[in-house]
């Protein structure tokens, strides 16, 4: 399978990867789109969604994408996103997705818990502080 192909720059907060693709499909608002070598200038917010993309060598990589944005600006193709998951296999990339959710998960957890700390000592300290003044 031979065809035309450009480079695909992934940007997350983790870093920058380039990737050659013949194609790549993702979805936004008004619902999944293509983009192929020489695609007009275009720019759309994504939305969460599952894609694909054909790498140089013919090869299908499946994509989850949590939202972000895609440009293309004279025929460079930049994916913007908080996070990206990818796999040539589709039940990889979906043990790899219910990781990170559940990590995401114990994150927050830990974080609220941390928070609620920190709440607590400030009411106890300005309730010791009201108590002290009278």
């Amino acid at each position: 399978m031979n065809g035309p192909v450009f480079m695909l720059n992934i940007v997350t907060p983790s870093g920058i990867m380039a990737r050659e693709v013949r194609a790549l499909r993702l979805g936004d608002e008004t619902g999944s789109f293509g983009i192929l070598k020489g695609h007009t200038d275009f720019l759309t917010v994504l939305q969460p969604s599952l894609g694909y993309y054909i790498d140089a060598e013919g090869k299908e990589t499946f994509l989850a994408v949590d939202g972000g944005i895609l440009t293309i600006r004279k025929g460079a193709v930049t994916l913007t996103t908080r996070e990206l998951f990818e796999s040539p296999d589709a039940d990889k990339l979906a043990t790899l997705m219910k990781q990170a959710i559940e990590k995401r998960e114990n994150n927050e957890r830990s974080f609220y818990s941390m928070l609620q700390g920190i709440e607590r000592s400030f009411i106890e300290k300005t309730v010791s502080l009201g108590r002290d003044r009278t």
